[in-house]
């Protein structure tokens, strides 16, 4: 993150305002990563970009050209399951299911 250029000439934000938050923002970023050796955390997707599945990753990109290859479309269904939530919280959820 080293390389990271900012550029707020545009922005009516000053360089100042942001780095009052550098100290707050530095010791979140070591308490997330000192979580995420915790076995009972979820916080797995900060190393995401780089600690994957590589194989799997290769079978589902090979999968794909085979699909594309042989296929002109594809129909995912999806098993839906709504776990019991209050009223509010599921209002107009079904309008983005089948």
């Amino acid at each position: 993150m080293s390389g990271l250029k900012l550029d707020l000439k545009n922005s009516g934000i000053e360089l100042k305002s942001i780095l009052e938050y550098k100290e707050q923002v530095e010791n979140i970023h070591k308490d997330l990563h000192r979580r995420a050796n915790l076995e009972n955390d979820f916080v797995g997707w900060l190393e995401l970009p780089t600690n994957y599945d590589k194989k799997e990753f290769e079978r589902i990109q090979k999968a794909a050209k085979k699909i594309k290859k042989e296929s002109d479309i594809l129909v995912v269904i999806r098993n839906r399951r709504i776990l019991p939530r209050s009223k509010s919280s599921n209002r107009g959820i079904n309008k983005f299911f089948l």
